[in-house]
Parts: structure tokens; C-alpha cells; sequence
């Protein structure tokens, strides 16, 4: 029996700036999660360990998770597990400024490899008893252009008894909640002789089989983005194949604890006296310690309820009810009033009027003060255009 194991996107060492002071936190949750994929390697021992592209977020992720996987990739051939990784789109270098890829670092340390090959397939020939395991790797090529195939001009070469096609690119058929900007490989480019193709690029666990070749994303690890919210699960694929035929193919998908995602959208009304303590107790309601919370504020507010709404106090008040707030306030608009002018009213005096009863009805000393001086300015400007 063949025993592999089968993940992608783990995106080690991430850019959050988001995150602010939780940075370093949620660059944890990435590692916690790729951890326990170690570890049942470690466990269950497959002769094969197959990681699709974006093993890293970047080209040059930190020293601490690079010793990191060296010590796990050093422990894992220690007791026999050979890994074999490519590039993704994340962690394959766009230019020779940009260096060597970090996976040329743990191939050169001998305890994986990494099958480089861009636009020439990259093998590796795996012996597990009597049977021959024939590695093919594609890594990311960045000058394949959105919508083309890149395997068009590619040829492959049946080497094994069973076959493994490795890419990190959309397939036909498959869905994406991501960009579509992305080159996309068409099924019938695959060789039919393919037994299985270990795809990585979209986040969502997905699987189908097309003909006599078994296609499978394992998803990411963790959860990216908002995108990836409604994800009910993250993990990997643990495939057993047994030797006769070779054609019997077991595969299951093993979950991986993440942190949840969520979004709340909150209408502020027109009317509200206090939006803070409004925005805040809506938000609450959902309150979860461990999860990150994207909280999008909309509506079309007065100037008096935009003059006391505080992105910064809503986000404070709300830490301790979630692991972090990103607050998008991007559809909050500002409504401007009319102002009813008696006919006898000039331009000037209008103005004067509207804004002292403002100024009046506040009682916040330094909201007063912000209404004083958008007065001052406001009679400066009408004078200026020659109002009377």
C-alpha cells in the first residue's frame, strides 16, 4: 500500500498589517495549523509528502518559520518521509531581483525536494516496495497570461507504474472564489495516464474524478481571507492506494483547527444619538473571543451623527468581545441637510442662523468647538463667493 499525504496553501509567515498589535498572533494561528499537519505525518508515516505551491505567504518569509520547517522537513526524512514541494504564486520569485524561492533552501538542505521546473515538468521517482512512484511538478510560472493554459506546450513523459501530477493553478471545472485574472488549466490537457494531480491554488477542499485521474485541492490550512469565511472546514487528504492495479484509490479529508471568520453589517439610522454605543451593542451580540470580525458600518447619517461617530472608540470597545476588529466604514455617507431659507433671509444670515441652532442643541464642549470654527469657515467662504 502507497501512503500519501497531500496539502497546499499552508501560507506560512503572512503579511497582516491589518492585524495591527495581533500580527504576530495570527501569524501563529498559520503555523498552528500547518503544526498538526507535521504532526500526523509524523504519526502515520506516508512514504510520500506532497505540498502544491504557497508553502510560504512570500519570498522572503522570517528566519523563525524558515528553522522552523527545516527542523520538521529534517525530522520527516529521518523517518523516512520523503516531501516534495513547487512553487505557488506566493512563494516562486516574479524577477531575478527577488531572489531565489525559500524552497530552494530546504531542497538544498537534502530533506525535501522541490521540483523547480516551470515550463518543463520536474520529476522524481519514488520506490515503495516493487511499485515505481513518478513525480511530475510544475511550479507557478508568472508568465503565463490570464485565461491561457499553461500545461498548452507542455510535455509529459509516463514514467511510473503510478502517476502525480503537481500544480498550483485553477483547473477547468473547478470553482474559485478567487481572482479571475488567473491562468486556467483545461482537463484535456491532462495525460489520461495521470492516476492522480495534487492541485493547489484554491482554497476550498474539492475533489472529482475525470476518468481514470483523480483531481484534488486539499484547500488552505487556514483561512486568508474573507473570502474563505463560509469555509465550514480547513485540513488536508490523506490517500491510500493499494498496490494490485493500482487504480483503488482511498482518500480522506482531515480537518485542522482554524480561526473562525465573520462579518456583521450595521445600518446606522439617520436619527441616532449615540452611533458609538449603537454600532458597538449590535456587534456585541455576536461576540466571540476567538474570531475576527469584519464590521462594516453603512447608512446615510447628518452631519451632528457623523460628528459623533469614532471609528477608533468602536473598534476599542470591541476588543475584548472578539480576536480583532477590522471596522469598513467605507458606505458610511454623510447626508447633507436641507436648509429652509425664508424668503427674507440673506445667503450670509441663513447660514449664521442654521449654525448657531446647531452649536445651541450641542451639549459636548468639543463638538461645540468643531461647529464653532465649520461657522467660522463657512462664513468666511460665502463671503469669498460674494454672498450677502
Amino acid at each position: 500500500m502507497i501512503k500519501i499525504l497531500h496539502t497546499a496553501d499552508n501560507h506560512l509567515d503572512p503579511s497582516l498589517a491589518m492585524f495591527r498589535h495581533k500580527i504576530m498572533e495570527r501569524k501563529m494561528d498559520f503555523w498552528l495549523s500547518f503544526k498538526k499537519v507535521l504532526e500526523y505525518a509524523e504519526k502515520a508515516k506516508p512514504h510520500i509528502m506532497l505540498i502544491s505551491g504557497d508553502l510560504y505567504d512570500r519570498v522572503n518569509p522570517r528566519n523563525p518559520p524558515r528553522v522552523n520547517i527545516l527542523k520538521a522537513f529534517r525530522h520527516l526524512s529521518n523517518i523516512g518521509v520523503k516531501v516534495l514541494l513547487i512553487g505557488g504564486h506566493h512563494d516562486t520569485p516574479r524577477s531575478v531581483e527577488e531572489g531565489a524561492s525559500p524552497l530552494e533552501e530546504l531542497a538544498a538542505s537534502g530533506h525535501a525536494v522541490y521540483l523547480s521546473g516551470v515550463k518543463k515538468p520536474s520529476y522524481e521517482h519514488i520506490k515503495v516496495g516493487d511499485v515505481d512512484v513518478c513525480v511530475m511538478g510544475l511550479t507557478f510560472n508568472f508568465w503565463v497570461n490570464a485565461g491561457e493554459d499553461p500545461l498548452e506546450n507542455v510535455t509529459f513523459k509516463q514514467e511510473g507504474d503510478f502517476n502525480i501530477l503537481m500544480l498550483h493553478y485553477p483547473i477547468e471545472d473547478f470553482t474559485s472564489t478567487y481572482r479571475s485574472g488567473d491562468p486556467v488549466v483545461k482537463l484535456s490537457r491532462i495525460p489520461k495516464w495521470v492516476d492522480y494531480v495534487a492541485a493547489g491554488h484554491l482554497h476550498r477542499y474539492q475533489k472529482a474524478r475525470k476518468g481514470g485521474t483523480l483531481i484534488v485541492y486539499p484547500g488552505s490550512t487556514e483561512r486568508k481571507s474573507f473570502l474563505e469565511e463560509k469555509d465550514e472546514v480547513k485540513g488536508f487528504v490523506w490517500i491510500e492506494v493499494d498496490s494490485p492495479g493500482l487504480k483503488d484509490l482511498k482518500l480522506r479529508f482531515i480537518e485542522v483547527p482554524t480561526r473562525k471568520m465573520m462579518t456583521l453589517t450595521y445600518s446606522l439610522s439617520p436619527s441616532s444619538k449615540t452611533p458609538i454605543s449603537d454600532v458597538v451593542s449590535y456587534a456585541r451580540r455576536n461576540a466571540d473571543r476567538n474570531a475576527i470580525l469584519r464590521l462594516k458600518v453603512t447608512g446615510k447619517v447628518s452631519l451632528d451623527v457623523l460628528t459623533r461617530y469614532r471609528r477608533e472608540a468602536v473598534i476599542r470597545s470591541l476588543m475584548d468581545s472578539f480576536f480583532t476588529v477590522i471596522l469598513d466604514d467605507r458606505d458610511l455617507r454623510y447626508e447633507a441637510e436641507r436648509v429652509e431659507i425664508a424668503e427674507r433671509l440673506t445667503p450670509l444670515t441663513a447660514f449664521r442662523e442654521y449654525m448657531d441652532k446647531l452649536i445651541e442643541k450641542e451639549s459636548d464642549p468639543e463638538r461645540r468647538e468643531i461647529l464653532e470654527i465649520a461657522k467660522d469657515v463657512g462664513l468666511r467662504r460665502l463671503e469669498e463667493a460674494g454672498a450677502w
